[in-house]
């Protein structure tokens, strides 16, 4: 396997996460940045302000986006920017937000909540309880409560018959494997991995080998799992917060992977001038096309 450093776009994202590949676009949030930011292919890179955080970014078959804000979903168009919310979430949880989301092959949308740790101007707080659930949207607008007594939700990813999920809890630093029927219901749940690597788990995306890459926020570093768990590679990167990842490129054997300011120190911050960056990898490894939402 190889990896190679392509680029590096020093975006200085506070919290860059939820990585989409979008027919030639790089697409991603920054969260306590509040904008929905785009690499085009000439590498310019354009930006939508967003009026709360922008917790997550899940592409619509139909055109656009939803976004996830720290407390609905809203249908985003992506060329103007103009957002509109059609569903709140967790009305009767306020302390709580959105974060990591996800479209499975059948195009139902996935999001999970945590309690909310981030003031209104964008710096942390603690995590004192684990109060956030996992959502399954379906296209006809029915959600349903799937998980409770989520830490930090984080990871979402689907093998390509969507019999298989992964979702991890950034608080319990582990991720699983949950079986699915074909209505998206789950029927069976078990630990993929062992004793988790070095830093904490956060967002991810699975290959066409069925590996799954997992950015390690903390560690400076992806961690490829093979499908039984095992960790078949450690990628390191110039960025101490790696958010999440995906697969794009005409050929989707790039690797985009988002990171984060986010609790870094000021001296961390002057130590290295690409903390918050979007790292580009060339790969001998295929991806799979982002799943897009059917409703």
């Amino acid at each position: 396997m190889r990896t190679n450093i392509l680029a590096i776009h020093d975006v200085a994202n506070g919290v860059g996460e939820s990585p989409v590949w979008d027919a030639g676009v790089l697409r991603w949030v920054d969260i306590t940045g509040r904008a929905v930011h785009a690499l085009r292919p000439d590498g310019t890179i354009d930006s939508h302000a967003m009026p709360d955080f922008p917790c997550f970014l899940a592409l619509r078959r139909g055109g656009g986006a939803i976004v996830g804000l720290r407390n609905r979903l809203c249908h985003l168009d992506l060329d103007t920017g103009a957002i509109a919310a059609f569903h709140a979430v967790e009305p009767d949880r306020p302390d709580n937000r959105c974060n990591e989301g996800g479209v499975d092959p059948a195009g139902r949308l996935w999001f999970g909540t945590m309690q909310d740790n981030l003031m209104p101007n964008g710096e942390p707080k603690p995590i004192v309880a684990a109060t956030g659930a996992l959502y399954r949207f379906d296209p006809d607008g029915a959600c349903t409560r799937m998980l409770d007594g989520i830490g930090l939700s984080n990871t979402l990813a689907w093998s390509p018959d969507g019999t298989a999920m992964y979702f991890g809890d950034t608080l319990e630093n582990r991720i699983r494997t949950y079986r699915l029927d074909r209505d998206g219901g789950i029927v069976a749940a078990m630990d993929f991995h062992g004793i988790a690597p070095d830093g904490a788990c956060d967002g991810s995306t699975l290959d066409a080998q069925g590996y799954l890459w997992n950015a390690r926020f903390g560690a400076g570093c992806l961690i490829r799992f093979a499908p039984d768990g095992s960790v078949d590679a450690r990628i390191d990167l110039p960025v101490t917060n790696p958010t999440s990842c995906c697969f794009g490129g005409p050929d989707l054997r790039t690797l985009y992977v988002t990171s984060a300011r986010f609790g870094l120190s000021d001296a961390a911050l002057a130590a290295n001038r690409h903390e918050g960056a979007l790292v580009a990898l060339s790969t001998d490894i295929q991806g799979l096309p982002a799943n897009r939402f059917a409703g």
